[in-house]
């Protein structure tokens, strides 16, 4: 899969937060961003699927 770059604004102190967290679970902060989209994305696709 091909893969692009994304960029976006955050708050000074969510990135503080998602960077403790991408270190807690030793993945880059990108990683935890990445994964964190894919699963909001995979669940509001699914539950939409289901309401049709």
């Amino acid at each position: 899969m091909a893969r692009e770059y994304l960029n976006v604004r955050v708050d000074a102190d969510l990135k503080k937060q998602l960077q403790k967290l991408a270190k807690r679970e030793n993945r880059t902060l990108s990683n935890l961003v990445e994964t964190v989209l894919g699963n909001y994305a995979k669940r509001e696709f699914m539950a939409k699927r289901k309401s049709s």
